[in-house]
């Protein structure tokens, strides 16, 4: 029998993980019931400054439009671009979205995200901002669609 090998990657596949958002809020939801609400957000905090290091760099290196660019990029890989807006001017960069990708999932599987799950959006985002040295505003959030508003914008002292 003829041996065969194949040759693949992961970058032949469609990268789609809507899955992993929900046993991501199974561990958010593990970490609240069993270390509180500063647990999951020091969670996040250590998350977020080690996953968006190349961000911070990229944010360095080219300003708010690195934030809008990689959030963008985010909603086109969910498969949900037209849920994305955004408004850049040189201070600040407003984020509006209708709904969030991941909820919309969760809700077409009847999966009730955890009362972590918002930190997803605030404290991730309070932590890419303190990094890039910019304040941060959630203005306002749903929890039932995940519809947000919030703005990155540059501090003035």
């Amino acid at each position: 029998m003829a041996k065969h090998i194949m040759d693949v990657r992961a970058s032949d596949n469609k990268y789609l993980h809507r899955d992993f958002h929900m046993s991501g809020d199974c561990g958010l939801r593990y970490v609240g019931e069993n270390y509180g609400d500063n647990g999951v957000k020091e969670y996040l905090r250590t998350f977020a400054t080690a996953y968006y290091k190349p961000l911070i760099e990229d944010f360095k290196a080219r300003g708010l439009v690195a934030l809008m660019e990689q959030q963008q990029k985010l909603y086109e890989t969910e498969e949900m671009p037209e849920a994305f807006h955004a408004e850049l001017s040189d201070n600040d960069l407003v984020v509006t979205v209708d709904r969030c990708p991941a909820i919309t999932y969760f809700r077409k599987q009847d999966y009730a995200p955890s009362p972590w799950y918002i930190e997803l959006t605030r404290t991730v985002n309070e932590t890419i901002a303190d990094l890039c040295d910019l304040g941060f505003s959630l203005i306002s959030y749903d929890e039932q669609t995940g519809a947000a508003k919030y703005r990155y914008f540059r501090r003035s002292f």
